[in-house]
């Protein structure tokens, strides 16, 4: 079963559903190999749940439960009926518009820079392979560009002295990210974020610092494109490697 196959079974059902089929289980213990394909599934569902959200804040009127119940009353005169045959037509044409829009524009969670710092930290706190491995940024810059991922950014030059290790192409809420790894010695790895500006809510020009357990991290936004930089280590190594960025 490859990855197109796979998303189009996964679209029809969700993670915690109990389904005897065996074309699902294997889907889903591909999508649990498959860190992007795991995410595409979570973004999925998460538009199913703003659909849902939706429709369930849609009034439903007081007495339309006695409408449908009652069966005693007598038939409506002919102009009356086709004035309710209208109105549930009209009514009709409303839910569908919603809906049409609602897929035709997925729901997007705005997203936060605390959301993002998390799944870009929780991405590499196990070991993962990279899309190309190699020390050199000219390479690197054409690969992501090739993929669709920002490139060709401005890189804080300390991050510059140190040696690429490789970089992958990540996505987070349906855009795409770049990633770039760097030695930093004694095994350890730098990781340096970059996605669209605006697309993350909370990315200021100077850099913001937090700890994400064990990792420090630091946040800023620049030119086209908002940056996040990780590591294992403090603060103050963060902002070495970020210079005055």
């Amino acid at each position: 079963m490859d990855r197109r196959e796979a998303r189009s079974i996964l679209s029809i059902h969700r993670a915690d559903e109990a389904v005897n089929d065996e074309r699902f289980a294997q889907a889903k213990e591909l999508a649990a190999k498959d860190p992007e394909l795991a995410r595409w599934w979570d973004e999925d569902q998460e538009v199913d749940d703003a659909i849902a959200t939706q429709l369930a804040s849609v009034p439903v009127p007081a007495e339309l439960k006695a409408r449908v119940i009652s069966r005693t009353k007598p038939p409506a005169a002919p102009q009356s009926r086709w004035r309710r045959t209208a109105l549930l037509a009209g009514a009709a044409i409303v839910v569908l518009a919603v809906l049409f829009g609602l897929w035709k524009r997925p729901f997007k969670p705005a997203a936060s820079l605390a959301d993002y710092r998390a799944e870009m930290v929780r991405f590499f706190s196990v070991s993962q392979p990279l899309d190309l491995e190699t020390n050199n940024l000219i390479d690197i810059n054409k690969f992501l560009a090739k993929s669709g991922a920002p490139s060709g950014f401005d890189i804080p030059q300390p991050l510059r002295d140190l040696e690429p290790v490789g970089c992958t192409k990540l996505r987070f809420r349906g855009e795409d990210v770049a990633v770039i790894c760097f030695k930093r010695g004694n095994g350890k790895v730098a990781h340096l974020f970059v996605i669209n500006r605006k697309a993350i809510d909370g990315v200021r020009p100077s850099p913001n610092f937090a700890n994400q357990g064990t990792w420090a991290t630091a946040a800023w936004v620049k030119g086209d494109c908002d940056y996040l930089l990780t590591l294992k280590g403090d603060q103050r190594e963060a902002a070495k490697l970020i210079g005055d960025s």
